[in-house]
Order: C-alpha cells, then structure tokens, then sequence
C-alpha cells in the first residue's frame, strides 16, 4: 500500500477537477493486477514444473523481475506538476466542500491523535482481509466444491488426480480473474461516488458490516467442520 500512495497523490495534482476518478483509475490498477498475476503464475508453474519440482521458485524470479521492471519504468515515468498548474478552463470552487480539510497535522505530531490510529487499524484491517481473500481464493475454491468445479461431485478435493489438480486450478486461476475483475470494478464507483452527507450513512454501515463478515468463514468452519 506504501506504493500506492505517491503514483495516487501525484495523480490528484494534475486532476484537482477530478479526484475520484483520478484514484479510482490509480486504485483500478491495482485491484487489476490478480486478474493479470493469476493466470500468469498459473502458465509458468507449468512452464517450470518438473518431476521433483512445482516450479513456485522459478515463477517468484520471472515475476519478481517483471514487477521490478514494470515499478522501475513507471517511477521514473510520473511527473509533479508545477506549482500553481491547473487544468485549462478550470477554476478552483469559491468554497471549500466540508470533507476536504484546509488544515495540516506535522508528521511528528501525527502519531499522536486518534485520528491516526483509527484510520491506521481500518487501512490494516481492510488491507490484510483484502489481500487475505485474494491470496486464497484459488485453493479455497478449489476444496471448497471438489470435483463440482469438473463435473464430477463425488470426487473430493483430495482425491483429485494430476490431471484433475491441474484443471481445478485453471478454473481457480479464471475464479480470481473474475474476482479481481469485481474488484476493479468496486474501487472506480466507489472512489467516484459522491460523497455527501445523504451517503455517508450506507457507506459507514458497508464499513461496519465488513468488521462482522470478515471472520465469517473461519468462524464457520470452527463451528461447522465440514464446511
């Protein structure tokens, strides 16, 4: 998440006429990459995979250089607008809208006030479930339904064969591509939907709701095993 603030804060500068679209285009990137990485880590384990071997190591080097590669290009591709710049046609409103504030906390100082620490455990909270949910939703999936996923019900997860592993986890690979596609779709109307006083109430039950459905999986499979 470090990452994803300076490409974001940078992005607000040059749309100050368009915040949330700017974010949620930034965001969108992110939320996209599982539909990209996931069936890319799937094709080069098979790619790597030998008798003895997964090929998980192999994989982890080929997109660890990818990544470093991508990452490098595009910090040294962004620019900071030049102090003052605007959009052509574009005046600043007269009045300050009531959720952005003129004031400034100094780093030193931040750690400080709750305010910080609220924000903190939610970021932390929402991060670690997201990143959580996406990391196992292929294995989850797959012992999830069993052999539902290839038509064959009475055959469960663990007597599936090489061949039936190997299907179940292209259909967990399409499974994250779906979810991250949702994702992607989520973070865009929510970072440009308005917020006003009328919608900060179903957005703060969303918020509070997420404390509740979190743990439900687990909690579900402590209270029914066989789930």
């Amino acid at each position: 998440m470090a990452l994803a603030i300076s490409p974001v804060s940078t992005l607000v500068k040059w749309f100050p006429d368009r915040r949330g679209m700017a974010t949620g285009m930034a965001i969108m990137g992110f939320a996209g990459g599982a539909m990209i990485g996931s069936p890319l880590a799937n094709l080069l384990m098979n790619h790597f995979k030998t008798p003895v071997s997964v090929g998980v190591w192999q994989t982890f080097v080929v997109l660890g250089l990818g990544y470093f590669v991508y990452m490098i290009g595009g910090a040294f591709g962004y620019r900071v607008p030049p102090d003052g710049w605007s959009p052509e046609g574009w005046t600043p409103p007269a009045t300050q809208r009531a959720m952005i504030t003129a004031n400034h906390v100094a780093l030193k100082h931040a750690h400080k006030t709750p305010q910080f620490w609220l924000i903190w455990a939610v970021l932390c909270l929402n991060v670690s479930a997201g990143i959580g949910v996406i990391g196992a939703a292929s294995p989850m999936l797959q012992e999830t339904f069993g052999g539902a996923l290839i038509h064959d019900p009475a055959t469960g997860f663990a007597k599936f064969s090489d061949a039936q592993k190997t299907l179940a986890a292209a259909i967990g690979g399409g499974f994250v591509g779906l979810f991250s596609l949702f994702n992607i779709g989520g973070r865009f109307f929510w970072a440009t939907f308005p917020i006003r006083s009328a919608a900060r109430q179903p957005i703060l039950s969303s918020s509070h709701s997420a404390w509740f459905v979190t743990p439900s999986r687990p909690l579900s499979r402590a209270l029914i095993p066989s789930l």
